[in-house]
């Protein structure tokens, strides 16, 4: 077990446990920041990736314009109601963005191999079996709630909030989890079991977004898969789940509103008239405003949430593409959305030519990668850059066999 192993089982520990939200012990630091800090002590020890051209001037140009932004957003958060407050969370999200890079680098160093995926997935799995059942046994057990969260406080006894953030992070690794269980046969068992823990977790944390984000990557290895077996596996899933939705009188409508039989003990999403009058409605419009103000050259970084009609709440769009446009206009919405599509391209292409899973696997969490920026905002968290480079190193792997 080296120095390499131990690096890689512990990025598979970071990746999941990133969507909980969770501090370490004793030093009360979050474990996104202990990911961070270790991407850069990593790099000290694993840096013999050579970028190619191309690579260098997209993420180059990315950086560029993310400290353009930066410098933008500067006089209004010193000008803001909370000028402290605004101009520490601005110069704490321009890091989030650099160091994401960072991220992405240190990733690439470290899984090089197929033996390196493995180690990744293997830890991942453990982590999302103990953690599921650990939230679990609190939520569904101890508190007596008929949903699963991520906060574990006994005297607030379970709250909803930041469970969208562990619901995404498990989606777009279960594909991943599929491939492992298709591909690699000594860790059949351990990768079911993580992927059985994943599906009841999206059962009962309630999670729209996270299901969505879960049934399109599935459809990928359904159209995109050379394995038989593959497919008339997922076949089956779907006909399976489109069988249990008409049994148990599936409705759409509360479904989308989190009413009847699918609200979170009584919690209801208010719906007035359409889905663009409730808050993430409102948001979203706020944000195409105010890109057709600013003729889509943008705003600054961070000054979204202090935009003048705000009113006073400090609240992103919870849709990356809306907040890309209202903050970096068209410039970086285009660049981080060629990235993404770029990528997705030539996985696709690299996968029609070979016969392999973890191909397959990593076009179908880059599309629910490049689906869930709809609904939250990830692209400045470590996992949103650790997925890109997974890719990365999955193309590398079985392109050059």
């Amino acid at each position: 077990f080296s120095l390499r192993h131990f690096v890689v089982a512990s990025f598979g520990f970071f990746f999941v446990i990133w969507g909980t939200s969770w501090t370490f012990p004793i030093i009360n630091i979050p474990y996104s920041y202990l990911w961070l800090g270790f991407s850069i002590l990593c790099l000290f020890f694993f840096n013999d990736h050579k970028f190619k051209k191309h690579e260098l001037s997209i993420f180059s140009l990315i950086g560029l314009v993310i400290t353009f932004y930066f410098v933008l957003g500067i006089p209004e958060s010193i000008s803001s109601d909370r000028p402290n407050a605004d101009t520490i969370y601005l110069t704490t999200y321009y890091l989030k963005y650099i160091l994401g890079f960072v991220t992405f680098c240190a990733f690439l160093n470290v899984i090089k191999r197929e033996e390196d995926l493995t180690i990744f997935l293997v830890t991942a799995s453990f982590l999302v079996i103990l953690i599921v059942g650990f939230l679990a046994w609190k939520y569904l057990v101890v508190y007596e709630l008929d949903y699963i969260g991520v906060i574990v406080d006994d005297a607030l006894r379970g709250l909803k909030s930041f469970k969208n953030s562990l619901a995404t992070a498990l989606a777009l690794l279960a594909p991943l989890l599929f491939a492992g269980f298709s591909k690699d046969h000594r860790y059949r068992t351990l990768f079911l079991l993580a992927l059985f823990a994943v599906l009841f977790f999206m059962y009962w944390v309630n999670s729209r977004s996270a299901l969505i984000i879960l049934f399109l990557e599935f459809l990928v290895f359904l159209f995109l898969s050379k394995s038989k077996s593959v497919k008339r596996g997922v076949r089956l899933g779907v006909f399976a789940v489109f069988l249990g939705l008409i049994a148990t009188g599936f409705s759409v409508n509360e479904w989308i509103k989190k009413s009847g039989s699918y609200s979170d003990s009584g919690y209801q999403l208010v719906v007035k008239e359409s889905l663009l009058q409730t808050h993430r409605g409102k948001l979203l419009i706020d944000a195409l405003e105010g890109t057709y103000e600013t003729a889509g050259l943008g705003s600054g970084l961070s000054t979204f949430r202090i935009r003048p009609n705000n009113e006073g709440s400090r609240t992103d769009t919870h849709n990356d593409y809306a907040l890309l446009l209202y903050e970096q206009g068209i410039l970086g919405f285009g660049l981080i959305t060629y990235l993404l599509l770029w990528r997705i391209y030539i996985s696709i292409k690299l996968a029609r030519v070979l016969d392999n899973r973890y191909v397959e696997a990593s076009v179908a969490s880059l599309l629910g990668l490049f689906i869930s920026m709809m609904f939250i905002n990830i692209i400045q968290t470590s996992i949103f850059w650790a997925l890109i480079a997974l890719n990365y190193s999955i193309i590398k792997i079985y392109k050059d066999r």
